[in-house]
């Protein structure tokens, strides 16, 4: 029998002779971009038959622990491909297209398609029958597999709603809703009655605007992650108070005010009209960073946003292109640069963000106002007590909410607030190493060798750190950073000379030919500290906690504001299916969103001299897990893979584990030398 060749091995005749648009030929545009549509959802269905493949080993009970492991790790990562598609359809169709093409389906509808029905029915069974009896390792396997069927839910349904808006659906449905609501459960062929002759149907009809949701991809009967909806559900809020109206409570307001009829931000300072420092945030005088990530949710959530930052001066830098950045005792290579990043001073990000946010016809803004305790009971929070700050006891309101938001970060005490509700406070998960940093505004020149800018990392073995970065304005915020009980100075000439103390002498050289504008301000509390109210109870209702008040990260790695970010669009997936899910199901949006950070941010400090708490890494797999990490941050400077692959982590563009999955990582950590980089600054 003769070997088979490429083509044949795959069947490339019959596989790529099967995308027949019908949009006649001549409509060149307008038959591939069909033609597109086409292409995407068979590709869903091979990546679908092989999820299949593995679920049916599964509910067969032919797995041991490792196959089981395996093959639910590798169903996750295929129901994530197929999120992938629908971001890469919303990403390359254009919808003037669609809605030009989409009436040449007929009836023909994505609910017809037998393998998502089987994927919902086969999760359901393998996640709801048995599962007290699996073993947590099992268990937490099929809740990855759990949440990856929720992403690509929330993300078909913010498909359809882009598509549709208020069009009807395909198949004589009505569009979205529809669509939810088969998401939701019910049968998964039922449709509406259709028109009399002559009929209209939309918004004229009475029809409700559809959510935002997917075009005609494969829907299943019924979504393991909704089986049953919860009273808690809703079409709509009708309030919520969102507590804190610094950036996370913001974007989280915004994301809510599409699902409310109103929303009420309560904020203990008074707003200024131009941006600057409040001393309600005490981050508000030291560097910032918005990540490539970041910067993506921000364009999500607030279009146009970064032009409106640029415009107002703030900086966008490539990393490391454009930065000196030192780590494991020498520079990394300037010449495999990242996509860029931005420095925006806190106080010009956070006045862009509320005059865009607060601009909106649902959200109202309470300064000048302290919330002093919660109402309701014990896993039940029906609103919020409130007074003028400064003003006496007697003057408290009660302020009632279907939801509400702690945004109030560090320092928030809704666990002290639970607790006096008779309640059970989060458990708590803490790494801290004591760590402490100051950061200084000076003018300067531009450091030499072409560099915006220097990060130098500090390490289990190099304790010292430091960050200078531009900000708007022609002002450098450097921030400088030391292990427990040897924290930077805060007087100007002291705070320079601490900067001789970092691993090269770069750093210390320009700050000493620069001028400083404000005295140094000095910041200590730097621990990594994760609530999890996540884990209170699926019963728990009417309160979600976001930014530092549920996972408050080591300022250092930069990587708060994303992460805010990141969690706002989290919950504007998680709301898109049309009806307000319990909170439980919002809290756990939060939770994955922030994982990322939190797993870099801890992974990073554990290692650390000196570093204590419950979350610290320990044990001889943390060992061996730091030893090979190690390797990988040697070969950083010298090798663009592995530059590229840790720094889509650090970016949160990437998760952890990629580090450990990749094979071109891999290879290079354990079998390759690492390439030593100059000891002089880097050029480009």
């Amino acid at each position: 029998m003769p070997h088979p060749t490429y083509a044949s091995y795959l069947r490339l005749d019959e596989l790529l002779s099967s995308q027949q648009p019908l949009t006649p030929p001549e409509q060149r545009d307008l038959s591939d971009s069909e033609r597109l549509f086409i292409v995407v959802h068979q590709a869903s269905e091979i990546l679908l038959s092989q999820v299949l493949v593995d679920l049916g080993h599964l509910d067969a009970g032919r797995c041991g622990r490792s196959c089981f492991t395996h093959r639910v790790d590798r169903a996750v990562r295929l129901v994530d491909a197929l999120t992938g598609q629908l971001t890469l359809l919303r990403r390359t169709l254009r919808r003037e297209d669609f809605l030009r093409f989409r009436d040449r389906f007929g009836t023909a509808s994505g609910l017809e398609s037998e393998q998502f029905k089987e994927l919902f029915l086969r999760v359901r069974r393998l996640t709801r029958h048995g599962g007290d009896a699996r073993p947590p390792e099992e268990a937490r396997h099929l809740g990855e597999l759990d949440d990856a069927v929720r992403r690509w839910r929330s993300t078909h349904l913010e498909l359809v709603g882009h598509m549709l808006g208020d069009l009807p659906g395909t198949g004589e449905t009505s569009g979205g809703r529809f669509l939810a609501a088969r998401l939701d459960g019910g049968p998964a062929g039922e449709r509406p009655a259709a028109p009399p002759p002559g009929s209209k149907r939309g918004p004229d009809r009475g029809d409700t605007p559809a959510p935002r949701s997917g075009p005609a991809a494969p829907v299943p009967s019924a979504s393991p992650a909704a089986s049953a909806p919860s009273p808690g559900n809703r079409d709509r809020l009708r309030h919520v108070v969102v507590v804190g109206g610094s950036v996370a409570g913001l974007l989280t307001a915004h994301v809510l005010a599409d699902h409310a009829e109103r929303v009420t931000v309560l904020e203990r300072d008074h707003y200024e009209d131009a941006p600057g420092p409040r001393a309600g945030v005490p981050q508000s005088r030291h560097t910032h960073v918005l990540l490539t990530s970041g910067m993506n949710a921000l364009d999500e959530l607030l279009p146009g946003l970064l032009t409106e930052l640029a415009e107002a001066g703030a900086p966008r830098l490539a990393v490391p292109g454009d930065l000196g950045v030192w780590q494991a005792g020498q520079w990394i290579s300037r010449r495999n640069p990242s996509a860029p990043i931005m420095t925006p001073s806190r106080p010009l990000l956070e006045h862009r963000v509320r005059r865009r946010v607060l601009a909106g016809p649902r959200i109202d803004v309470r300064t000048g106002t302290e919330v002093t305790g919660l109402l309701g009971r014990p896993g039940h929070i029906t609103g919020v007590v409130v007074r003028e700050r400064g003003a006496a006891h007697h003057t408290r309101q009660d302020l009632t909410a279907d939801l509400v938001v702690d945004a109030t970060g560090r320092a928030g005490r809704t666990p002290q607030w639970l607790a006096g509700l008779g309640g059970r406070p989060p458990a708590e998960e803490v790494v801290d190493t004591g760590r402490a940093y100051a950061t200084c505004v000076f003018h300067a020149d531009d450091p030499a060798g072409d560099l915006k800018g220097f990060y130098i990392v500090p390490d289990a073995g190099q304790p010292f750190g430091a960050i200078v970065l531009p900000a708007e304005g022609d002002r450098w915020l450097v921030t400088l950073s030391g292990p427990r009980d040897e924290a930077p100075p805060t007087d100007p000439e002291g705070f320079t000379d601490f900067a001789d103390r970092l691993p090269h002498p770069a750093v210390h050289k320009w700050l000493s030919t620069a001028h400083p504008v404000t005295r140094p301000v000095g910041y200590r509390h730097t621990a990594n500290r994760r609530r999890r109210y996540d884990r209170l109870g699926r019963d728990h209702t009417g309160l979600l906690v976001v930014g530092d008040a549920f996972c408050a990260l080591n300022p250092v790695y930069g990587q708060g504001l994303s992460v805010a970010a990141l969690s706002a669009v989290a919950l504007k997936r998680e709301l898109a299916g049309g009806r307000v899910p319990p909170a439980h199901a919002l809290q756990r949006a939060v939770l994955r969103s922030s994982r990322p950070a939190w797993d870099v941010a801890t992974g990073a400090d554990s290692p650390m001299p000196g570093a204590a708490g419950n979350a610290v890494r320990g044990g001889p797999v943390a060992r061996l897990l730091d030893r090979y990490l190690a390797r990988v941050r040697d070969r950083v400077p010298g090798d663009p893979v592995v530059c590229t692959a840790n720094r889509d982590v650090l970016f949160l563009l990437a998760p952890p584990r990629t580090l450990l999955t990749s094979p071109r990582v891999l290879r290079r950590a354990l079998l390759t030398t690492a390439v030593p980089t100059p000891r002089d600054l880097p050029t480009p």
